[in-house]
């Protein structure tokens, strides 16, 4: 009897199949967590962009009324401000509102943020220590800011020509990925 052996058998194309997927599907799953980190290192790069940004922005807005904004603040034992898009309406000129909302409304490498993902807090340079026990225990305040907050060390200074901005964005949702950049703006 003559054999045909013009093609694969069925065990032979099965085997094949197996062995391919035995050595496919970790690489996809690689492949997979790899693209997801990449996405999130995106965004944090995005992220940190937003906020040196945000610093740089805030420098240029009127010092005089953003520290009066803070000393209102001051006597309703509030200690800090926080601007985010809701509440760009709350500076005095015109002009830095418009600059306000501009910065609060802006989409960088396709990372939009929406104001409870994206606060900027406003607050004295020299802190005494009861204001810093109060603003670490503020629950309106991210921990991650509460904590912030807690590192500075207190000084009964009266210098008003430095204030403290912390900007905090939550970029990333599931797990939940926050960064905070601080720094100072101060009147020229």
């Amino acid at each position: 009897m003559l054999k045909n052996n013009k093609g694969f058998s069925l065990i032979e194309l099965f085997a094949m199949i197996l062995i391919s997927t035995v050595i496919i599907y970790p690489l996809m799953q690689s492949l997979v967590r790899n693209i997801t980190i990449n996405s999130r290192l995106n965004d944090r790069r995005s992220a940190t962009n937003i906020a040196d940004g945000t610093l740089y922005t805030l420098d240029k807005l009127n010092f005089l009324d953003l520290q009066s904004l803070v000393d209102a603040a001051n006597t309703n034992n509030d200690y800090y401000i926080e601007l985010n898009l809701d509440e760009c309406n709350t500076l005095a000129s015109t002009a830095d509102q418009a600059v306000c909302t501009q910065l609060f409304n802006s989409v960088w490498n396709n990372l939009s943020l929406t104001s409870s993902e994206y606060r900027v807090f406003i607050y004295n340079y020299n802190l005494p220590q009861s204001y810093i026990d109060g603003l670490t225990v503020n629950a309106n305040l991210p921990t991650d800011v509460q904590n912030e907050i807690g590192l500075i060390t207190a000084n009964a200074n009266s210098n008003t020509t430095l204030l403290r901005v912390t900007v905090w964005i939550e970029y990333y949702q599931d797990p939940v990925y926050t960064l905070i950049l601080s720094g100072m703006i101060f009147d020229e």
